[in-house]
């Protein structure tokens, strides 16, 4: 191992490290009242603050408390969950395997990530991380359970990225970040001669990436409710402005990778071919060219500009190295080559922190995630299927951008929005039922009313007393305005001729 290679290692990189409370008086302003609405807010409405001010609040406004560090998203959950604990219709849904999935993942990252470094300074880290991520992911699941939290949430997501876009412009623009009065720094970065805006999060590239994968959100919420297009489109022109702020090649490719998935939608026959014709392709390119595949990488980031060969190296030092990081992870990343401390590299990230379960299971979350989107869309009609397809373009432009970035700030609240969104849309889109047989009862009556409806071609159930007045196509009738015919044979029980429409000749 070359120690120069780790030479500009920041100090406390991995934990630790102390610090005092920051919180500048917006922040802490705007803390108090999403607190306060958190705990007061009908429970429809409780998803919205924990957005709001999760997102817009930087990640480095602290409240340190000895030697426990609490970031202000740190405390929204801690509220979040005071309200899960008081409210007794707030309860977790069923978990189905993406849920598990996340569960797994932290669980043992938290697990293998304490037996590498062997410290407390280190259990407390994994403890603020489970605190975080699982905390985070599950609270979203259970405020976010059927079709209107579905749409509110992403209204609220819409609304956020259209006040932060123009903010990350004018940025990118003057050099000056808007968001230093919540607590981000004042002076924005600069590479190459470009200024890179951040706005409220981390880092320029988590920014421009997390707006560009909401792209494809904004596009399938129109497409499922037909309404708010003013909103939705003013929602993706916010991520593609925040993209360009940020001055990176990884939102560009993540931007590019969601319009493009969108675009395949009436080629969505053809996916599986697509899908193993690239599987296919990349394999015949490790095999053709004399570096690995993943050094296209690093021709991306030449024709692109940024840190491709970056890139490329980490994923090269992350197989060759596969002996030091499988049991629990690794320390010594570091010494594999230049800035090779620098993970930026969701996959990378995952297997380093905590070894070839916690990879798996990382894995496990991406896949599960993309098999409901699949069930979505192929069960649902055509207004639940879009929206599904939509998730799914939205699931396939993150991984893209996984393979430059890993979210360690409160962007997961964006990213588990969205795992959120795909388990209640698989849950909430309607199936297609299979047509059942008719019945017959030992009186050779027609078992069921709806034996009966589709032997005389009724779509609709029969009129009940009391009941509301049914809908065909949107418009309502009373059992009067029905056809007389119809209802006669409707009670003519064991009558199995369709009902046809209009007048027929005489004998019909």
């Amino acid at each position: 191992m070359d120690p120069r290679f780790a030479h500009d290692l920041p100090e406390n990189y991995y934990f630790g490290g102390g610090g005092d409370t920051f919180l500048t008086p917006a922040a802490l302003l705007l803390l108090l009242l999403a607190v306060v609405a958190l705990l007061m807010l009908p429970r429809r409405y409780v998803v919205v603050p924990l957005l709001v001010a999760g997102v817009l609040l930087p990640f480095n406004n602290t409240l340190v408390i000895g030697t426990i560090h609490l970031p202000v998203l740190r405390l929204l959950l801690l509220a979040g969950w005071a309200r899960v604990a008081m409210q007794k219709d707030l309860r977790l849904p069923r978990m189905n395997l993406l849920d598990k999935a996340v569960l797994v993942w932290g669980l043992s990252n938290a697990i293998c990530y304490s037996l590498l470094w062997s410290s407390l300074s280190a259990a407390a880290n994994r403890v603020g991380f489970l605190w975080t991520q699982l905390g985070t992911y599950f609270l979203l699941r259970i405020m976010i359970r059927n079709r209107e939290d579905m749409l509110l949430a992403i209204k609220t997501l819409a609304w956020l990225l259209i006040g932060i876009a123009p903010l990350m412009l004018l940025e990118h623009r003057i050099g000056q970040n808007m968001f230093a009065i919540l607590g981000s720094p004042l002076v924005s970065e600069v590479r190459n001669g470009s200024i890179r805006a951040e706005g409220p999060l981390q880092h320029p590239i988590i920014a421009g990436t997390i707006a560009a994968m909401m792209l494809p959100v904004f596009v399938g919420a129109w497409w499922l409710t037909r309404s708010n297009f003013k909103l939705y489109a003013a929602g993706c022109v916010g991520s593609l402005m925040m993209a360009y702020s940020s001055a990176s090649s990884t939102p560009i490719v993540t931007c590019a990778a969601g319009i493009a998935a969108l675009a395949l939608w009436r080629f969505r026959g053809y996916l599986r071919l697509m899908r193993w014709s690239a599987v296919g392709l990349l394999l015949l390119a490790h095999l053709l060219m004399k570096a690995p595949v993943w050094m296209l990488l690093a021709r991306v980031g030449g024709i692109l500009g940024g840190s491709g060969y970056h890139r490329a190296m980490l994923i090269d030092g992350f197989v060759t190295h596969f002996s030091d990081w499988w049991l629990v992870g690794t320390r010594n990343n570091a010494f594999w080559g230049y800035d090779m401390w620098d993970v930026d590299n969701a996959f990378v990230g995952a297997g380093i922190s905590g070894g070839l379960v916690t990879f798996l299971a990382f894995l496990a979350i991406v896949v599960f995630a993309f098999r409901l989107a699949g069930e979505g869309w192929h069960r649902a009609e055509e207004p639940e299927a879009r929206f599904s397809w939509a998730l799914g373009c939205c699931l396939f432009a993150n991984t893209v951008g996984y393979f430059g970035i890993v979210y360690f700030d409160q962007s997961i609240l964006l990213w588990y929005s969205v795992l959120v969104l795909v388990s209640v849309a698989a849950v909430t889109a309607p199936s297609e039922q299979p047509e059942e047989k008719p019945t017959a009862l030992r009186s050779g009556v027609a078992g069921t009313w709806r034996d009966r409806r589709s032997r005389l071609g009724l779509k609709q159930p029969p009129p009940r007393i009391g009941a509301s007045a049914p809908h065909v196509r949107g418009r309502s009738f009373s059992c009067a305005e029905l056809d007389l015919r119809q209802l006669v044979r409707l009670l003519c029980l064991g009558h199995s001729r369709p009902i046809r429409s209009g007048r027929g000749r005489r004998g019909e």
